[in-house]
């Protein structure tokens, strides 16, 4: 009842929102009310558990709020454990394990940040050991809840895990189990987005757990390695089935948060990875093409959240509020000072300009590369094991498995091994097998078969393959979209193992090399590269490019006519590839001996240029000391002066008829010890090598040291190649021009991947071997760009003086032309654009009319 006066309190207790108050200020005062709303809490969970489709009351949510909310603010602690039992219970169908021991003041208090005893630990045990034997199937009463309580008990789980009142895993084995089996697809989504913000909390920065982490990965790595072989003898088929997929769904939703965290670079490290390489192995086909696919194609999707990020930062640095409307406070002039100073920095980001002389090491280019080249495939434990299983899957011929699920296997094989050079001989005849002209997605068959080749495969194993494309693509036959493919794909794969190209010189290594006596390498080489003259174009384009790839890397087995100006060079200098097994040894920092000879020949060539400097210092001096001389003789003799005074211009100094000034001259030569420079082309390559190693271990190099061997080594390797490149070094050396500043736009190497195989190491994408049939029509934007380049490409070409004629013309007034005999006669002969010059057409020359074509437009 109502009760009134001095010290009293009202009875308010269906008022559960003022009394979540009053027990917020007062915990000990209104334990007792608080008792009483709880005892109805768990009379009302009974009534659910045993009868859960019955009228549910609309109190009861409420109460369920209040609950969480109150015990996980004022009673944290065991009362808050004895709450989430209670919900935990009705959310699951079972009677709440709640443990009913003494009840002291220090369990108030919150466990996390309390000391650590025995009975904690215990406790803790029990739920590892509750963890291991997870299971998915949950009862009758739990499917039959009504959705709204569910929900708000879900809800006031992940109130209380959110103040710290619950520990992660045990939400996180609750929160598996519904949603393998809860038909709620709005719920599951609450459930998934949770788990993963709350590991992305728990691994927030200054509040990172690696202990909680590693308990959280094996509980997941136990969900997707155990599921769909839990079975009980006492159940029926049906159930059975109902939990062998009640698992397969939970082991897909672990793969999907794995997947999540590790974009979200959360869970970057080894464990994770060994998580998604178990997912590899399932037998459930969904799960292991969702591991699949995280290891293909994580990059690019992380890549392209990065790009948006800085999109992103970039847009909102662009918007300022300048308080334009407001009164200008200190505060708010501040906020704008900030905001114009973010944007300024966005600018200077987006223009790659540094800020500071320091660079941020998250600012590096390099830093960013080095991320690149190191991708989650890159960290599994054990890739020969994990390619050895997919393949014998895949061999297999009494599994079940889509067409497309076996070529994402393939993918992921082939990725493996190329990326980690693996000698998995098996597959190079598996997939020969799948390279029908016919085949379904033969491209992509063929970029795998590309992925899967690198320098350690031996060639035996490469030369069936090669057969193989050549006689189902590169045949008269198969039409000419075909055999550019397949052009192209030999030479990828020539290209990464070029040890298929060696051949044996020696009658002996023949008779011992069986392959190279089957596979005539020079013949099939040929007949690739006849195909450059082929009448199609994407043919033609294919065949040169081989016959270029060809000339680079082995052009004696081409035709003389077909060696080309650099490949002529290099038949002279005998380059060829490596056989297998062979390797190149380095003696030393690859261009110390360069650098030596460079530095030496520079320090002479300076000092010849002081001696000459200093000469003719010398001789301006001694021609002024003779012409005064000769000055005051004319002043004193008349007009005989001049006969005394001889000047030779040759040996730039004045000779006069004074014989000491003579003595002087010719005493006065340099005398020079000059030292015999280095000069490499003189030394043989052993010579050289003995050179270099003695180099590298006597000196230490600097950060520019190291830049200009880099470029020497480039230069020396051009003029190796290209016989033009030599002599236009032999001209600069003519005109002096030898030891002018290494420029850093001359050297730019060719020998490197492609973009896209420089980011991702190993990837092939099938458009790369793609025949380029006809041009790509461009889009505004391409065609824009082009336009732009092609201005600034012009401007750099400028003429020296003003501007032209026609330019002057442009800018004049209309007024001023109109009247012109240009003006007059523009747009005659509308019969077309082109007529001949001259009567009848005699002269056979047109002479194009309507537009007349001028010089393009520069830039004011």
């Amino acid at each position: 009842g109502l009760t009134t006066g001095a010290g009293t309190k009202v009875d308010i207790t269906l008022k559960l929102a003022q009394l979540q108050n009053l027990v917020k200020r007062d915990p000990s005062g209104y334990r007792e009310d608080y008792e009483a709303q709880i005892q109805r809490l768990k009379s009302e969970c009974g009534i659910l558990t045993i009868a859960p489709q019955g009228v549910v009351d609309p109190a009861t949510e409420e109460l369920i709020q209040f609950a969480a909310a109150t015990a996980s603010s004022s009673y944290k602690g065991k009362e808050s454990n004895r709450i989430a039992a209670i919900l935990i219970g009705l959310l699951v169908g079972e009677e709440p394990d709640i443990d009913e021991e003494d009840d002291d003041e220090d369990e108030l208090k919150d466990n996390k940040n309390g000391p650590k005893t025995k009975k904690n630990t215990n406790k803790n045990m029990h739920n590892n050991k509750q963890l291991h034997t997870m299971t998915t199937m949950l009862p009758s009463a739990a499917l039959q809840l009504p959705r709204d309580v569910r929900k708000t008990c879900v809800s006031a789980l992940i109130l209380m895990r959110n103040k710290g009142a619950l520990e992660p895993l045990r939400l996180l084995e609750l929160f598996f189990r519904l949603m393998a089996v809860v038909p709620d697809k709005t719920l599951r989504e609450i459930l998934y987005k949770h788990m993963v913000n709350d590991i992305r909390n728990i691994n927030k920065k200054g509040k990172r757990d690696d202990k909680v982490n590693r308990a959280i990965q094996s509980f997941l790595h136990r969900v997707v390695a155990t599921h769909g072989q839990e079975k009980r003898g006492n159940e029926t088929a049906s159930a059975l089935s109902c939990e062998e997929n009640a698992t397969d769904i939970a082991a897909k939703r672990a793969t999907d948060m794995v997947c999540e965290l590790y974009r979200r670079q959360v869970w970057t490290d080894d464990r994770t990875v060994a998580i998604l390489a178990t997912a590899v192995e399932s037998k459930n086909t969904t799960v292991a093409s969702r591991a699949m696919r995280f290891f293909l194609n994580i990059e690019d999707k992380m890549a392209l959240d990065s790009a948006e990020k800085e999109e992103h930062q970039w847009d909102a640095s662009q918007k300022i509020n300048y308080h334009s409307f407001s009164r200008k406070t200190k505060t708010r002039i501040n906020h704008v000072k900030r905001q114009i100073g973010n944007r300024n920095k966005q600018q200077r980001k987006r223009e790659g300009v540094g800020t500071d002389d320091w660079m941020d090491v998250r600012d590096d280019n390099g830093v960013e590369i080095a991320k690149k080249l190191y991708p989650a495939i890159e960290l599994l434990r054990d890739p020969s094991g994990l390619a050895e299983s997919v393949l014998k899957r895949l061999k297999n011929p009494k599994s079940s498995i889509p067409y497309t699920n076996k070529l994402l296997m393939m993918n992921f094989v082939t990725r493996l091994v190329g990326n980690h050079e693996l000698m998995l001989l098996n597959l190079y005849p598996f997939l020969q097998k799948y390279m029908g002209g016919h085949q379904r997605d033969v491209t992509g068959i063929l970029a795998y078969s590309v992925q899967a080749c690198h320098e350690n495969v031996p060639p035996d194993e490469v030369y069936g393959i090669l057969k193989t494309i050549a006689h189902n693509f590169v045949t008269e036959r198969c039409s000419e979209e075909q055999i550019a493919v397949g052009i192209n794909a030999i030479r990828a794969i020539c290209s990464r193992v070029p040890s298929v190209l060696s051949i044996e010189d020696s009658k002996e290594s023949l008779e011992t090399n069986v392959a190279s006596a089957t596979f005539d390498v020079e013949a099939f080489v040929r007949d690739i590269a006849a195909f450059s003259n082929h009448r199609d174009r994407s043919v033609s384009i294919a065949g040169k490019s081989y016959q270029n790839f060809i000339r680079e890397k082995y052009p004696t087995l081409l035709q003389g006519k077909n060696r080309g100006l650099k490949g002529s060079a290099l038949h002279k200098q005998k380059t060829k590839p490596m056989r297998f097994g062979e390797q190149k040894v380095s003696h030393g920092v690859e261009g110390a001996d360069l650098l030596l000879e460079y530095e030496g020949k520079r320090a002479a060539y300076m000092k010849e240029q002081e001696r000459l400097e200093q000469q003719q210092e010398e001789e301006d001096n001694a021609s002024v000391e003779v012409d005064m001389v000769g000055m005051a003789d004319e002043e004193e003799e008349g007009e005989e002066a001049p006969d005394l005074v001889v000047v030779d211009p040759k040996e730039g100094a004045a000779s006069a008829t004074d014989g000491d000034n003579n003595d002087e001259d010719g005493g006065g030569g340099v005398e020079e010890d000059e030292e015999e420079l280095l000069d490499l082309s003189k030394m043989t390559q052993d010579e050289r090598n003995k050179l270099k190693a003695q180099i590298s271990s006597t000196r230490i190099f600097s950060a520019g040291d190291f830049v200009k061997m880099k470029k020497l080594v480039e230069r020396e390797e051009r003029a190796r190649r290209d016989p033009r490149e030599a002599a236009r070094r032999k001209r600069a050396i003519a005109r002096g021009e030898e030891f002018d500043e290494l420029s850093e736009d001359d050297f730019d190497s060719d020998d490197g991947d492609s973009e896209d195989e420089v980011r991702i190491k190993g990837a092939v994408n099938p458009d790369m071997i793609m025949a380029e049939a006809k041009r790509k029509r461009k889009s505004k934007a391409e065609k824009l760009q082009k336009i732009l380049s092609g201005r600034d490409a012009f401007e750099t070409k400028m003429r020296a003086g003003g501007s032209t004629n026609t330019e002057k013309e442009r800018k004049k007034n209309f007024l001023m032309t109109k009247s012109g005999r240009r003006c007059r006669t523009k747009g005659r002969g509308k019969g077309g654009l082109s007529e001949k010059r001259g009567h009848g057409g005699m002269d056979g020359k047109k002479k194009q009319i309507g537009h007349e074509a001028k010089k393009r437009r520069r830039k004011v």
